[in-house]
């Protein structure tokens, strides 16, 4: 089966996703959009060997000889071009989009050209999307030796990335929670916007929790999760890679107690929330608030209870070895060659 591949190749979750992508299920072509460099952004081009570089937004005839000879396209979020499911189906060549749900513009723009399948990579308002095929993201174990602490936790991480809209991984909320820990830890907070961090009331954290912010972007994502926690009050939202890369390091992940975090990830983990409010996307989407106590709560639980700590680190890897590339590649594979007999 020829496949091709557009991939992404900042630190990023794109580029994190059709990275590893390609390192699995080895693409015939690969088309690299880089809308890095004009931002000022890290390019990795070395970790797609051979692949085609387009400055910006691919046009027709860059997607026309992307196309040509291939049997099913394989791209993540967006198509970047909508005449590429044109061509593809011109040519009788299958595409499969994974998409994001608060991204999705068919929501909005259904005279669109669509792919043959559409990827759900979580369950999360998967019953709003006709046709959808759900289709995890899988994490690469080896990126993460198994390991294992005793004890009690002790160092907590929480991931801002690149700050989203509305607050997504609930930063603001994690920050006040710490208000309310009781317990004598350390956190590390990770954003790679430094001018994003100065906006956080970092002066209202007690002096049992000692807090670092780190800003620097970390060439290798797994090299982030040397914690004992991962602590992500997300207000919103269905496909997460840091969770996936979190359980595979062998790191519980406390999350809201919504959707999609409540479909796979233990009961014991997740914290209230409570809805409240919502704004447009391609759709209206609900935005949640945890209960601050509540996480403050968990921490100090996973801070204090030994036993429960030391099971939920096997929990999390098991998890992972679920969402695993040697279990879902053969999905994988099963979803591009149904695309390419259906073009």
């Amino acid at each position: 089966m020829r496949i091709g591949l557009i991939a992404r190749a900042e630190n990023t979750g794109l580029g994190t996703q059709t990275w590893e992508f390609a390192r699995h299920m080895h693409p015939t072509k690969t088309l690299v959009v880089d809308l890095a460099t004009s931002r000022g952004r890290q390019l990795y081009p070395q970790r797609f060997p051979g692949a085609k570089i387009v400055q910006g937004l691919p046009d027709r005839a860059h997607l026309e000889e992307f196309v040509d000879g291939l049997d099913v396209v394989f791209t993540c979020e967006t198509p970047y071009n909508y005449d590429l499911f044109t061509l593809t189906r011109a040519a009788g060549v299958g595409s499969v989009l994974q998409y994001n749900f608060e991204f999705l513009d068919y929501l909005q723009r259904r005279d669109l050209p669509r792919p043959t399948i559409l990827a759900a990579p979580s369950p999360w308002h998967i019953d709003d999307v006709d046709g959808a095929v759900p289709l995890p993201v899988p994490v690469d174990l080896e990126r993460f030796p198994p390991r294992k602490r005793s004890g009690h936790a002790t160092r907590f991480l929480h991931l801002v990335g690149r700050p989203a809209i509305h607050d997504r991984n609930g930063t603001a909320d994690f920050v006040e929670a710490l208000r309310y820990v009781r317990s004598t830890i350390t956190v590390t907070i990770k954003c790679q916007d430094p001018a994003y961090v100065t906006r956080l009331p970092l002066g209202l954290v007690p002096d049992n929790v000692t807090l670092t912010v780190d800003v620097s972007d970390t060439p290798n994502y797994w090299d982030n999760y040397h914690a004992d926690v991962l602590v992500m009050p997300r207000r919103f939202g269905g496909l997460f890679l840091p969770i996936n890369e979190a359980l595979a390091a062998g790191m519980p992940t406390i999350m809201p107690d919504i959707s999609p975090n409540n479909t796979w990830l233990p009961h014991e983990w997740l914290v209230p929330a409570r809805r409240v409010g919502e704004f447009r996307a391609r759709s209206m989407i609900d935005l949640y608030t945890v209960d601050h106590r509540a996480l403050a709560a968990k921490i100090d639980q996973f801070a204090s209870d030994d036993a429960f700590f030391v099971d939920a680190q096997k929990r999390a890897r098991w998890i992972a070895e679920q969402r695993s590339w040697p279990t879902l590649r053969p999905v994988y594979e099963r979803v591009l060659r149904q695309a390419a007999r259906d073009a």
